[in-house]
């Protein structure tokens, strides 16, 4: 019950080792005392990530997101893309670089991983998409898309990994992770760069934002995405927000539950819950308006969460 009441999230059966309650309650207090005191060397340990020769633009975990709190078995691989033109992973518990590519023609700006498949993926500014794998460095795979990448999203259908890339044009492209074959092109929006969010609770959706205020967020289906005969179903109607998505995140109470901020004179927060309605002779996707908060600015960020 103490467990339950501080902390909304609780599972010991992930912590090896951890068969009571009182053990967990005890890990998990002393490591939030640890990160509220902040005392360096005693209560965390910083170690310099050096070896780019350029700015660093992206950073991603390529190890399992584990947590073991305070047992001390947590092993942390990343990989940082750079100016430099190079991918680099890192062992961030004693701060040493484990493999770097060979410098690339371009700038590297964007990287997504896949921890459970091993790989991870990068993005130029030149539109280059390129596969590496994630113990030896190899690049295995390279693929070209029409414009300079604007976010790139990892996902997975039935153990398969694809990765989803917007571009500064407003195209869409579903990528096989393991090869980059190309599985899906589509232009959503004309010459308007695309902010895409995580993949919904359910795996099942991705909502793809504008960027220009003439236009209205619209709701991916990833399943349909890959069924070419039920690409009616792949988006939804635009939603109705009358202008430029801040920010957005999926709220894990629901299954399907988006929160997206935008500007309108005020802040505005609206939150819809994604469905395919099914009628007598077909189906469609729609987003049922959930509820509205209006908030005084301005924001330099914001963290949404949910009760």
């Amino acid at each position: 019950n103490m467990c339950l009441k501080r902390w909304a999230f609780c599972n010991i059966s992930v912590i090896p080792g951890m068969r009571s309650w009182k053990k967990y309650y005890l890990h998990r207090s002393n490591l939030e005392s640890k990160m509220k005191s902040g005392q360096p060397s005693v209560d965390y340990t910083c170690k310099a990530i050096r070896g780019h020769n350029g700015v660093i633009y992206e950073i991603a975990y390529l190890s399992e997101k584990e947590h073991m709190f305070a047992t001390g078995k947590v092993k942390s691989t990343v990989c940082t893309v750079s100016s430099d033109g190079t991918v680099r992973a890192w062992n961030i518990q004693e701060g040493k670089q484990i493999w770097s590519s060979p410098q690339q023609g371009f700038p590297l700006v964007g990287i997504i991983t896949f921890p459970a498949f091993n790989l991870a993926a990068t993005s130029d500014t030149e539109g280059t998409i390129k596969l590496w794998h994630g113990t030896t460095g190899e690049q295995l795979s390279t693929v070209s898309v029409s414009s300079i990448p604007s976010c790139m999203v990892a996902y997975t259908i039935k153990n398969n990994p694809f990765l989803m890339v917007g571009t500064e044009e407003g195209s869409l492209h579903i990528l096989a992770a393991t090869d980059l074959s190309q599985i899906l092109y589509k232009k959503l929006f004309q010459n308007c760069g695309i902010k895409l969010s995580l993949c919904s609770p359910n795996g099942q959706w991705i909502l793809v934002c504008p960027g220009y205020a003439a236009f209205s967020p619209k709701v991916f289906n990833i399943y349909y995405a890959t069924q070419p005969e039920d690409d009616d179903l792949m988006l939804s109607s635009p939603l109705p927000i009358t202008n430029y998505c801040r920010m957005m995140c999926w709220l894990p109470a629901e299954s399907a539950r988006i929160a997206i901020l935008y500007k309108n004179e005020m802040f505005h927060i609206d939150s819809f819950d994604i469905v395919i309605e099914k009628s007598k002779y077909k189906k469609k996707i729609t987003g049922s308006f959930s509820c509205r908060d209006i908030f005084h600015g301005p924001f330099t960020s914001c963290i949404l969460l949910e009760k």
